[in-house]
């Protein structure tokens, strides 16, 4: 896990600054269902929000543009009511991913149900030949299994800040 300097964690936020590479990818996971294992969530939350952290982070290494020295921030903050995710990576603002990206949250908004996103998103995989590892289906898994609402803004110096929100059961509307 290679783990730039900048690591807080107290018992409701996660902040870490990690390398844009493959190694951050996998290890945000088993980091991110501690805290959430810490912060009182039960295990089957927690490891689908784990699943919300490490695929923001995988899109943030997989279409971000971080030159030498740029990091991806992931921000993990849990409240009585919602759990929030958030991942900031650079990326040009001309560039064509953050228009795919943009035009896949508001696709994925147009379903009723994030479900149905997902199983439209499976036949669209299953009709068509696997190819550059893109499968398009991490954000509908957000979606559906994190039961989260994605959201996203293009921020100062051509980063890329994605939220994934999930409303905790029983917390305060």
């Amino acid at each position: 896990m290679r783990l730039v300097a900048n690591e807080v964690a107290d018992e409701d936020v996660l902040e870490l600054t990690l390398a844009p590479d493959w190694a951050a990818v996998r290890a945000v996971g088993d980091r991110c269902r501690s805290a959430l294992a810490g912060a009182g969530l039960e295990r089957d939350e927690a490891y689908a929000l784990a699943m919300v952290a490490q695929e923001l982070v995988e899109n943030a290494v997989k279409y971000g543009a971080a030159g030498p020295g740029e990091v991806v921030r992931l921000r993990l903050r849990v409240d009585s009511d919602a759990v929030t995710v958030e991942v900031v990576n650079h990326l040009g603002v001309d560039d064509a991913h953050l228009r795919t990206f943009e035009r896949t949250v508001e696709w994925i908004r147009g379903f009723q149900d994030p479900f149905e996103a997902y199983v439209e998103r499976l036949k669209e995989i299953s009709a068509t030949p696997y190819a550059d590892g893109r499968s398009g289906l991490g954000l509908a898994r957000i979606a559906y299994e994190g039961r989260c609402a994605l959201d996203f803004y293009a921020g100062p110096g051509d980063t890329l800040a994605v939220s994934a929100i999930h409303e905790r059961e029983g917390g305060t509307p």
